[in-house]
């Protein structure tokens, strides 16, 4: 977990474990029924993705989907610094203003419709970079953002099978990604694991003009 220096809110004083709605006091039992609630509702995404306008707004209610059975806060902007080893992610005051121009630019690039999967995987992990380094959550930013460029792909007609990569592999491209603007690893991790959604999906099917408006922005 992120670490905060200096007094964090979100941690029970007594056990120093993040505060949760399942009474846990554990460390590592909070993090594996974290995962597991987490991969659950992230299995109801695959099936029912939320719509939106792929901006701030739409990365907070995937957020709060994904961790609505653990956290309070969930989907709510952190309100304190976070830093993981040497990276100091966006200050708390400015995640609105410095996440807007980033979900703009993804807006004027059509939100990548039209391009082909190569092109896909490097812009995609281009906004993956960018979303990583704002990390607006006190937690589950990883997972958040990568349901977000989830989302992103099935607009596409793509899924990415991040279960292929392990998290030593994304830590490294989170590294590189934040420190030297580099997102050679993450594009490559997208391309490789990159699948079109198959004709039976529900994603895809039933009605199609109704599902595909459900990927187009409000």
């Amino acid at each position: 977990m992120a670490k905060y220096e200096g007094k964090d809110h979100y941690l029970d004083p007594e056990t120093g474990v993040l505060k949760n709605k399942l009474g846990l006091t554990d460390e590592e039992e909070l993090k594996e029924a974290e995962a597991s609630l987490a991969a659950w509702r992230s299995f109801q995404l695959a099936n029912s993705p939320i719509k939106g306008r792929f901006d701030l707004d739409h990365l907070k209610a995937i957020h709060k989907h994904l961790f609505c059975d653990v956290y309070e806060w969930a989907g709510e902007l952190r309100n304190i610094d976070l830093a993981k080893e040497n990276s100091y992610f966006a200050n708390h005051k400015h995640i609105v203003s410095a996440a807007r121009p980033v979900f703009e630019k993804l807006a004027d690039e059509g939100y990548l419709k039209g391009v082909d999967a190569a092109a896909f995987s490097a812009r995609a992990a281009y906004y993956l970079g960018e979303i990583n380094a704002l990390h607006p959550f006190r937690e589950g930013n990883g997972r958040a953002q990568r349901e977000f460029i989830n989302h992103l792909a099935y607009r596409n007609g793509y899924f990415i099978e991040w279960k292929n990569i392990t998290q030593k592999e994304m830590i490294q491209a989170s590294v590189e990604s934040f420190h030297h603007a580099d997102n050679t690893k993450f594009a490559a991790f997208i391309r490789d694991n990159l699948r079109e959604l198959p004709a039976s999906d529900p994603v895809k099917t039933t009605p199609i003009k109704k599902t595909r408006n459900r990927f187009e922005p409000d």
